[in-house]
C-alpha cells in the first residue's frame, strides 16, 4: 500500500515538474521577447544621451539654488529651535534630533522641504474649499466598499430605508400570496433581503418557493406578468423571480434556468417576452435581468458543467449590452436593434450599468468614466418614470411592453457600483452626485412607503439599501 502511495504521490510531484517547465518554457519566450524590445530601443536612448547632457548642468544649477533656498529656510528654523530652549530645553533637543536627521543630506532637506509645501498648499486648499477637501478626505480614508457620505446624509438614509422597508413588509401577506402578483412580490422579497441580510430568517422561504412556484407556467417553467388571462411568458419577471430565489438560498430547477437559457439568441441577448422570435425584440432589460439571475444562480448549482453554461451564457448576454450601449455616453435604448429612431433611457442604462458591474464584467473602465460625465447635473425625481410601450410580436399576437423604467433608483445603483471601480477623481465625482441625490430634503425622502406603485418602493429600497446596511 505505501509503494502505491508512494508512486501515486511520484506521479503528481513528476506532473507538477512538468507543468513547472512548460512556464517556465513560457516565461523564457517572454523575456525573449523584452531583451529583443530592448535591444531596439537602445540606439534611440543613445540619441537622447546628448541632449540629457546638456541639460543637466541646468538642472544642476536648480538644484543648487533649491538647496540653498532651503538652507536659508532652515537657519530660521535653527532660530526658532533655540528660541524654544530657552522656555523648553528638552523639547528643542527633540527638535534639534530632527533637524540633524533632515540636514544629513541634500536629497533629506528638499524631500522635506517638498513634503511642507504640499502640507501648506493642502492647508490651503481646504480652508478656501472645506466642503470639496472633506469630499476628498472621506474617499481617501473611507474602504472602498462604502461610499462615504456625510454623517448627516447617512443617518437620513438609514431612516429612511428603515420606513420603506417596514411599509414593504406590511404588504405581503406571509400566509398565503405575498404581494399578489409575481413581479410586485420578487421585487419586494429582493429589497427587503438586500437591505437587511438576517431578513430571509424573518420569512418562512418554503412559503416564497410555494407561492412562486405555484404562480408559474402552465406550460413552461416560468412567469408571466399575470397568471390569468392571455399574456405572454416573460423572461423579465422570471429572471426577477430566479434572482429572489438566489437571495433566498433557493436553487432554481433545471427546467427553469433551461427557459432562460433557451431563449437566449445567437447574438447573446434575451427578449422580454418568450416566443419573440426577431432580433429587434431582443431587450436591453431583459438581457441585463437574466445575466443577473443566471449569475446569482449559478452559485447555487452544484453540477460544474452546469455552473459553465450559466457562466458562459451570462458572458455573451454581458458582451451583447457592451456592443449595444450608445458610443461615448454609456446609455442604452430599451431595444437596441428596432428599425424606427428612439430615444435611450437612463432607467434602462442604469439597470444595465448595474447587472454587468454584479456579474462581474472585467471591461468596463470606459463605459464607468462615460457614465460618470454624463450623469444629469441634477438628480431625477423620485417619482419619475419612463415606458416606451413598444409592440412585441409573439407568434400571431402582439404585445405592448408595459415595463416602467424607474430612473432615480437605478441611477443611484449604477453610480454606486461604478464608485467602488473608479480612481480617486472620479470617486470624488460619484460622492459629488450621490450626495446630491441623497441630501436630506431631496426627492427620494418624499416617498412613504404608501405609494400605489409597490415596485417604486422597492426599487428606492435597493438604492438606499448599500448605505443603510454599513451604518
Amino acid at each position: 500500500m505505501q509503494t502505491g502511495k508512494a508512486s501515486s504521490a511520484t506521479k503528481k510531484l513528476r506532473g507538477y515538474a512538468q507543468a513547472v517547465g512548460s512556464y517556465a518554457a513560457r516565461l523564457r519566450s517572454c523575456f525573449d521577447k523584452v531583451f529583443l524590445y530592448a535591444n531596439k530601443l537602445r540606439p534611440y536612448v543613445e540619441k537622447l544621451r546628448p541632449y540629457v547632457d546638456k541639460v543637466r548642468p541646468y538642472v544642476d544649477k536648480l538644484h543648487g539654488h533649491a538647496v540653498t533656498a532651503v538652507d536659508a529656510v532652515g537657519s530660521w528654523l535653527h532660530r526658532g529651535i533655540v528660541q524654544v530652549g530657552k522656555l523648553s530645553p528638552r523639547t528643542a533637543k527633540q527638535l534639534e534630533v530632527v533637524e540633524a536627521w533632515v540636514s544629513h543630506s541634500d536629497r533629506r532637506k528638499l524631500s522635506v522641504a517638498g513634503l511642507a509645501a504640499v502640507l501648506v498648499l493642502g492647508t490651503g486648499f481646504a480652508a478656501i474649499f472645506p466642503e470639496t477637501a472633506g469630499r476628498y478626505g472621506r474617499v481617501i480614508f473611507t474602504s472602498n466598499r462604502i461610499v462615504p457620505l456625510p454623517d448627516e446624509t447617512r443617518r437620513a438614509v438609514r431612516e429612511k430605508a428603515k420606513q420603506l422597508a417596514a411599509a414593504l413588509d406590511s404588504r405581503l401577506d406571509r400566509k398565503r400570496k405575498l404581494a399578489g402578483e409575481t413581479w410586485t412580490s420578487a421585487r419586494i422579497l429582493l429589497a427587503l433581503r438586500e437591505n437587511d441580510p438576517g431578513y430571509a430568517s424573518r420569512i418562512d422561504v418554503k412559503l416564497v418557493e410555494q407561492y412562486f412556484r405555484s404562480m408559474a407556467g402552465p406550460e413552461c417553467a416560468c412567469w408571466r406578468r399575470f397568471p390569468q388571462g392571455k399574456h405572454p411568458n416573460h423572461l423579465g419577471v422570471t429572471s426577477w423571480v430566479l434572482w429572489t430565489f438566489a437571495q433566498y438560498g433557493i436553487p432554481a430547477q433545471n427546467s427553469e434556468l433551461e427557459f432562460l437559457l433557451s431563449a437566449q439568441g445567437s447574438d447573446g441577448g434575451w427578449p422580454l417576452f418568450g416566443g419573440a422570435q426577431e432580433e429587434k425584440f431582443a431587450s436591453s432589460y431583459g438581457t441585463a435581468a437574466a445575466i443577473l439571475a443566471l449569475h446569482e444562480q449559478s452559485a447555487l448549482q452544484p453540477d460544474r458543467q452546469q455552473k459553465r453554461r450559466l457562466a458562459a451564457a451570462v458572458d455573451r448576454g454581458a458582451n451583447w449590452l457592451k456592443s449595444r450601449v450608445l458610443a461615448g455616453r454609456a446609455r442604452w435604448v430599451d431595444y437596441p436593434t428596432w428599425p424606427e429612431a428612439q430615444e435611450d433611457f437612463l432607467g434602462v442604462s442604469g439597470f444595465a450599468l448595474f447587472a454587468l458591474h454584479r456579474v462581474g464584467a472585467w471591461w468596463l473602465g470606459s463605459l464607468d468614466r462615460d457614465w460618470l460625465r454624463e450623469l444629469p447635473a441634477q438628480a431625477p425625481a423620485a417619482l419619475r418614470g419612463e415606458a416606451s410601450a413598444k409592440a412585441v410580436q409573439v407568434g400571431s399576437r402582439s404585445f405592448p411592453d408595459e415595463t416602467r423604467y424607474y430612473e432615480l433608483p437605478w441611477t443611484i445603483l449604477a453610480t454606486e457600483e461604478v464608485y467602488r471601480n473608479a480612481g480617486i477623481f472620479r470617486k470624488v465625482r460619484a460622492v459629488q452626485w450621490l450626495e446630491r441625490a441623497l441630501a436630506p430634503g431631496a426627492s427620494i425622502y418624499e416617498l412613504t412607503g404608501r405609494e400605489k406603485s409597490a415596485t417604486l418602493v422597492a426599487e428606492a429600497l435597493l438604492a438606499l439599501r448599500n448605505e443603510a446596511k454599513h451604518e
